[in-house]
């Protein structure tokens, strides 16, 4: 796996997990977010995903997506 996009609320958190998917994210973002890209703190929006996704894909890297799950309280008897 190069990329993963975890599910966080509405958005996902962009984490790249190989030095493949960290010089191809080089490619696609300014220099400006390199450090927040390498520390996976920078969020994109579902449509920016898909598009982030398709084009990763497209270049052979292998992308993983982590939908966000909702937690349900537990109502302890």
């Amino acid at each position: 796996m190069d990329l993963a996009m975890a599910g966080v609320g509405s958005s996902y958190r962009l984490v790249p997990t190989s030095v493949l998917g960290l010089a191809w994210l080089q490619t696609h973002f300014e220099i400006n977010t390199w450090e927040l890209i390498c520390s996976g703190a920078v969020r994109l929006q579902a449509a920016c995903v898909e598009e982030l996704c398709r084009d990763a894909s497209q270049a052979g890297l292998a992308v993983f997506r982590i939908p966000a799950v909702e937690l349900i309280p537990s109502h302890g008897s």
